[in-house]
């Protein structure tokens, strides 16, 4: 059994380190979430090398040791971190090395100071225990984001994403409850811990980083068939006419003209300079409220003053966003990824968008856009010669 733990823990660390390659070698994804992801798991590492040590080198390998001790320190600055890139808020590299910066200082103190290795772990409990409780009221604040995520984007990058989310939260709780029985006695060694939190917790992570490099035909699929498109077609248009059958057809106008262009103009900045119409969950009542205005007199402006009811006009916005990042070369967000990115609510609505504005679907889209580049430097030459 000795044995046996010693080649699993040995696997667990082979196939992390090579997850990391493939995530840092993978261009079809999001490369902001895979440099983290990469990283946690060079971090989760460290204690499944300590691990190992022990195992393999009597009293372990003292620098892989502190190491692992100040892990603790590197949970909540990871969890806040996977938070920011999942709501899609800008990562500032100052802001963020602040964060990171306590576990330097740890592991700094640690590695002169080895007595210090209890304060730092009780002071470590309640550094991850905050960034627990920060994260848990950031993401409740965002149920309508996680909603429509769970729903409308199964096996996207952010759907994948909030599973790590969860897990790393679950390894938190796991640790607090397992240091605070050792210091109140009841367990006598952490052992629970390296025997069976960090291999599980290692298994699960790269489960989900393999899924998210590899993404089989059973999970992930970039097109549909055309029986599921009609459906989803028929699906979109009812939602369009629930829509517009909200605006009544006889109605009271609230807006002057030179009050309604200057409130146009205001939107045109929202959508072009702030990009709220990515906001996934963006409803007309959203939109007032950034504008100042009622939900009626938002309406007024769109259908009235512009022609276009909510749904167009925010998902035009969509749609050329989209477009900008199939036609980018130097774009490899997969399909689903990028109908998220955009800010559709779901796929069936994205690839709507594309067959009723554009005649072909998304993929279609990116590959006749990558095969005019291709073949315009031939052209070029044919044409001077």
């Amino acid at each position: 059994m000795h044995e046996a733990f010693k080649i699993f823990v040995l696997s667990t660390i082979a196939i992390n380190l090579w997850t990391v390659f493939l995530l840092l070698q993978d261009k079809r994804g999001n490369q902001l979430l895979n440099r983290w992801f990469a990283a946690f798991l060079v971090a989760l590492a460290l204690p499944q090398m300590d691990l190992y040590a022990n195992q393999v080198v009597p009293g372990g390998i003292y620098s892989l040791a502190v190491a692992s001790s100040t892990f603790l320190w590197l949970k909540g600055p990871f969890i806040y971190v996977f938070v920011k890139v999942f709501i899609r808020d800008k990562i500032n590299a100052r802001t963020i090395g602040i964060h990171f910066l306590p576990w330097l200082c740890v592991l700094l103190t640690v590695s002169i100071f080895p007595q210090t290795i209890m304060t730092c772990l009780l002071l470590g409990m309640g550094h991850m225990v905050s960034y627990l409780v920060f994260s848990l009221w950031r993401l409740i604040k965002m149920r309508a984001y996680l909603a429509n995520l769970w729903h409308g984007f199964p096996n996207s990058a952010y759907y994948w994403l909030l599973y790590v989310i969860g897990g790393a939260m679950t390894l938190v709780v796991i640790d607090f409850v397992v240091i605070s029985l050792v210091i109140s006695s009841i367990l006598s060694t952490y052992t629970l811990l390296d025997y069976f939190a960090f291999p599980i917790f290692s298994i699960y992570v790269l489960s989900i980083g393999i899924l998210s490099v590899y993404r089989p035909e059973l999970l992930f699929r970039e097109a549909i068939t055309d029986t599921n498109r009609e459906n989803d077609n028929a699906k979109a248009k009812v939602d369009i006419a629930q829509v517009e059958s909200t605006e009544p057809k006889e109605r009271h106008l609230e807006l002057d003209v030179s009050v309604a262009q200057s409130l146009g103009q205001h939107l045109m900045r929202l959508m072009q300079e702030q990009h709220i119409y990515r906001q996934n969950e963006l409803s007309l009542s959203d939109l007032a409220n950034y504008l100042g205005i009622s939900a009626n007199q938002a309406s007024e402006l769109l259908n009235v003053h512009t022609g276009l009811s909510f749904y167009h006009y925010v998902n035009g916005y969509r749609l050329k966003y989209a477009c900008d990042l199939l036609a980018d070369s130097t774009c490899h967000l997969r399909i689903l990824d990028i109908a998220f990115e955009a800010g559709y609510n779901n796929k069936n609505s994205f690839y709507k968008a594309f067959k009723d504005n554009l005649g072909v679907t998304p993929n279609q889209y990116r590959a006749n856009v990558l095969t005019a580049t291709q073949s315009q430097p031939s052209n070029a030459v044919e044409t001077s010669s």
